[in-house]
Parts: structure tokens; C-alpha cells; sequence
């Protein structure tokens, strides 16, 4: 009889490697203390592993460099049960599949990530009893995924397969020679080396956005202290050093999750319209609005989105961004992070409540009708469905 089948959330799923949003990575120790649990109360895991491939192994080093910290030693590869027989997948974190003894894991995969976006095709990895019943099930409702995106990936990633050899030949007599001698399949060994080198791509903007990021954190700002305007030029002035985002260098996945330190805005807690004040709800919509305008013209992801509950999307949910370093191309990641960095600090700068409540206006047609909108359990529709495309 397989496990008896039960939700466990995190807070959608289990998605221990390069969780999105996080950019966390699960070590081997947690996962075993997880397992024990679900063992010992017949949970099913779920484990929706589409950044599996996208772990970071300088992350640590990096983050530790870029802010002046001392480095950490390095972390020794895990080591895994059975070698795949490719150095690079038994460099990874192994998965939940390598500590199952139960034939409790589900494993979710997806070539979206690292093939093509969109290409709409994955693959289950679980056992028998379970992959029979997800089978009938797919054969009463989706059926299954597209034949031509299956042939396309199946020959690129495995080869070329006896039964086509006569296709490619006719097709293989319309290139020229030169492309005739590249036109074959990745095979197992060549996708492998595909991921290894998609993941240093990745691993190589993270790092880019997470340096810019660490830059621009903190706000000095600076006001004299003395209320003599003939005085000399030697008046004392006060300076103020600000931390604008607190936020973890990702150890894997396409994203960073940043904690947006509105606090120490000095529009907190400002009354607007009367009776209401600006609060973070109020104030993180507003940011996330700011950042489309000229000249900064970036987009973030809310927070609320990632939301496990209401009572969690209404105390905290708006205080943080998610950031995708995936989208850009490399050369881009600089300027897009600088953009972000600049439109944070000229916020911070804004003490005119005038300007908030008209950002806020943008959302329902009238200052009133914005502030309107975000009151309540969430950030408000429109915000979230600004940045909500990118929420996968």
C-alpha cells in the first residue's frame, strides 16, 4: 500500500532548491529531519524541483566578500549514494529521492527552467503504485503534453533515435556541410554539460545583482545642526546612515528575496487623508509604483503574492520584494540593478505626502479609491497583478 496521501506546503510545496521565492537550499540534515517527520506521521513529499540544476556554490563565499565579512570555509560536497556518473549532478545537494526508503517522494521536474520557457513539459519521478495512478489520471484529462515540444526535447536531450534516421537524413541534405556536422542531439552527456554551464550563467548575474544591491543598502543622509544660517562653513551637521533592504545572497534559483525596511522611511506613519496614516501596505505600494517611472523603469514582484496565509500577506507580506536576476541579459544586469538601487534611495528622499498619495491614486482612478484598495487582507489586486506575471 503507498503512504497515505496528505499536503505538505511550504507554503505551496516543497521546493527545497533554489525555493522560489527564497533562493534557499535545503541541506542534506534538514531534508533527513523532514523525512523522519513525514515518515513518522505517512506524509507524502512533494518535492517541485524546477531549480534543482541552479545551485550556487560561491554564494556563500561572494556574499561574504562583498560585504566585508570573513569567508566561510568551504562546505564539502555532499556525497551522493549511487553516482550518476557526471562529476557536475554529483557536485548538487542530492533530493529527497536519494533519503526515500519509503516510496513517500514525489518528484516534480520541468525543462521550463533550463530548456526552454514554456515549453510546457516535466516529468514525475515517484513510485510505481503512484506513477500508475497518475497516469490514468492524465489519461482521462490533459492526455498529455504537446507530441512536437516531446520530440523536439526528447531527441535534443537523448539523441537521435533509430526510428527517425531516414527524417533526418532527408533533413540533414537541406543544411549546409557545416551545419550537417553540428546537427545532432545533446545525448545525456552533452545536456548535462548544458546545465552546468546554464547554472554558472545564472550563478554569474546573481552575483552581479546581489554586489549592485549591497551598494546601495544604506542611505547617509546629513542636516546641519545648527540654526545660524551665517554661520561658517565648519557647522556641525548630524548624519544619519540608513538601511534601506536587508536581504540573503540566493544559494540557488533565479531570484532574491529582499525585505524592504520602510520603517525608516521618513514618511512613516504620516497622516494622509485625514484619518488614515501611511503605513507599510501604503508605502510598499506606492515604492513598487515609483520603480515603473521614468528614469528607473523596473518591476518587482510583491511579496503578497508569496503569501501562505492572509494574516501573514497583511503584517509582513508587503514588506517584501522579489527580484529576478533570470529575465536580463547579462550586460543588462548591472544597469536594471542600479535603476532598482537608484529609485529606492530617491523614495527615501520624497517627504512630500502629496507625492505618496498620488502614487496611491494610480491604483483606483482617485487618491481615495487607492487607499481603498489596499486596505484590508492584501496589497491590493492592482499592485499584485502588476508584478503578478512574474510570479512563477
Amino acid at each position: 500500500m503507498p503512504p497515505r496521501p496528505c499536503s505538505f506546503c511550504s507554503p505551496t510545496d516543497l521546493d527545497s532548491l533554489g525555493h522560489n521565492p527564497t533562493g534557499i537550499v535545503l541541506s542534506v540534515e534538514r531534508k533527513k529531519e523532514i523525512y523522519a517527520v513525514c515518515s513518522k506521521y505517512d506524509v507524502v513529499i512533494v518535492e517541485d524541483e524546477p531549480y534543482w540544476y541552479l545551485q550556487f556554490p560561491s554564494a556563500a563565499t561572494e556574499e561574504a566578500k562583498s560585504r566585508g565579512l570573513p569567508v566561510p570555509p568551504p562546505s564539502p560536497s555532499p556525497a551522493p549514494v549511487h553516482s550518476s556518473g557526471y562529476p557536475f549532478l554529483d557536485s548538487l545537494t542530492p533530493s529527497f529521492m536519494s533519503l526515500d526508503t519509503d516510496g513517500r517522494v514525489v518528484r516534480l521536474d520541468t525543462f521550463s527552467k533550463t530548456v526552454a520557457p514554456g515549453c510546457r513539459l516535466g516529468w514525475i519521478t515517484c513510485q510505481p503504485a503512484l506513477a500508475e495512478r497518475f497516469q490514468r489520471i492524465a489519461e482521462s484529462t490533459t492526455q498529455q503534453p504537446s507530441g512536437f515540444v516531446q520530440g523536439l526535447v526528447s531527441e535534443l536531450v537523448l539523441g537521435a533515435s533509430p526510428q527517425n534516421t531516414a527524417a533526418k537524413s532527408a533533413f540533414a541534405r537541406l543544411l549546409t556541410p557545416r551545419e550537417r556536422t553540428a546537427f545532432t542531439g545533446w545525448d545525456a552527456a552533452g545536456f548535462v554539460r548544458w546545465l552546468e554551464g546554464l547554472r554558472g550563467m545564472y550563478e554569474r548575474r546573481m552575483a552581479r545583482m546581489c554586489r549592485a544591491l549591497d551598494a546601495g543598502a544604506t542611505y547617509i543622509s546629513s542636516a546641519s545642526t545648527s540654526k545660524d544660517l551665517t554661520a561658517s562653513e565648519w557647522t556641525p551637521v548630524t548624519v544619519t546612515k540608513q538601511t534601506l533592504y536587508t536581504f540573503a545572497w540566493p544559494r540557488g534559483g533565479m531570484f532574491i528575496w529582499l525585505r524592504m525596511h520602510l520603517e525608516t522611511h521618513p514618511l512613516w506613519r504620516a497622516p494622509c487623508l485625514g484619518d488614515k496614516v501611511l503605513d507599510g501596505p501604503l508605502l510598499s505600494a506606492a515604492l513598487m509604483i515609483w520603480l515603473t517611472t521614468k528614469p528607473f523603469r523596473v518591476l518587482v514582484a510583491s511579496g503578497s503574492m508569496f503569501a501562505a496565509n492572509d494574516e501573514i500577506r497583511r503584517e509582513e507580506g508587503w514588506a517584501y520584494y522579489r527580484l529576478c536576476f533570470a529575465a536580463e541579459a547579462e550586460g543588462n544586469i548591472d544597469l536594471a540593478s542600479g535603476r532598482f538601487v537608484e529609485g529606492v534611495r530617491a523614495f527615501w528622499e520624497v517627504r512630500d505626502v502629496g507625492v505618496v498619495e498620488r502614487l496611491l491614486g494610480e491604483i483606483g482612478g482617485s487618491v481615495e479609491d487607492g487607499v481603498e484598495a489596499l486596505e484590508g487582507l492584501d496589497l491590493g489586486e492592482e499592485v499584485v497583478r502588476l508584478g503578478g506575471f512574474m510570479g512563477c
